[in-house]
């Protein structure tokens, strides 16, 4: 799954669909709201999940909420703050190598 907000997650978005035509299943969470951070609807959607990537255009403050939320082993965090917008080819990337490093399809 991954997990994103604000304008990356456009980036998201496309990169999920282009990991679902590659045949991987992949959901994305979208949150549009991030204070007060939503425990819940995280830990729900986190649930039955094994990777959760987390691209955000900061030093991974969302990312620690995540962790917080369902443990540091099942996230992935994908950061930049160079004010540059995360490709979804580099969303994907992530996405195909942490599905193939733990098997998953």
């Amino acid at each position: 799954m991954v997990i994103a907000y604000g304008g990356t997650a456009r980036s998201a978005q496309r990169a999920v669909k282009l990991a679902r035509q590659r045949d991987i299943n992949v959901s994305l969470l979208r949150l549009k709201t991030i204070w007060p951070f939503p425990e819940e609807i995280v830990e729900k959607a986190a649930s039955k999940i094994h990777c959760i990537i987390v691209p955000e255009m900061n030093m991974g403050q969302i990312a620690l909420e995540v962790e917080r939320v369902v443990g540091r082993h099942k996230v992935y965090r994908i950061n930049r703050a160079n004010g540059e917008v995360i490709p979804p080819e580099e969303i994907l990337t992530a996405i195909e190598r942490r599905c193939t490093e733990r098997g998953y399809r």
